[in-house]
């Protein structure tokens, strides 16, 4: 058992070198980097000398202090919870005035349906009066040929009248002629 333990952790190690291997060349220059810019900081620093790093410890210790003041525990620090108010207002206008942009836009759709349908009524009543148009002018074409029919009729009728004033006269005149012959036959009896 623990020889298979040895021999895993072996193969870990070997598949970690694997690994490092083939990450050398990113791996070598990062860290040749960090060693160079920690040893140019590293010159402005003594190293023998313990008071600097006191005072960035007493800096830093401070700094927490002062940040832990402001900012206690949950507590967020007057000016975030300042922001958050004038943000929340914000928040609150924006969502009303979606909402009276949405009522507003209700509203219009509403209108809109109300005039298309007003359209829709008055195009299906232009329809109707173009039907009726088409029908009295259909009647008044019929009425026209018959006023002409009429007038041919009137027309025969006259002459017809002309024609029965004329036999009339005619029938008067040998009437006329037919007692005159007969008074002169009667006077020459």
């Amino acid at each position: 058992m623990i020889l298979q333990s040895v021999d895993f952790i072996q193969v870990i190690a070997d598949i970690v070198a694997a690994i490092l291997n083939t990450l050398n060349l990113f791996v070598k220059p990062l860290g040749l980097f960090m060693i160079s810019w920690m040893e140019y900081v590293l010159q402005f620093f003594p190293r023998n000398n313990l008071t600097v790093y006191i005072i960035i410890a007493i800096v830093i210790v401070i700094l927490g202090l002062i940040v832990n003041i402001i900012w206690p525990g949950n507590k967020k620090p007057g000016f975030l919870v300042k922001a958050e108010e004038v943000e929340e207002k914000i928040e609150k206008k924006a969502e009303a005035l979606d909402q009276k942009l949405g009522d507003k836009a209700r509203e219009l759709d509403e209108k809109a349906e109300v005039l298309e349908e007003d359209a829709e009524e008055l195009k299906e009543k232009a329809e109707e009066l173009e039907e009726e148009a088409e029908e009295l002018e259909e009647e008044a074409e019929e009425l026209e040929e018959k006023a002409e029919e009429l007038e041919e009729d009137i027309n025969e009728l006259e002459e017809n009248i002309e024609e029965l004033e004329d036999d009339l006269e005619e029938l008067e005149e040998e009437a006329t002629e037919k007692d005159e012959s007969k008074t002169s036959k009667t006077e020459d009896d």
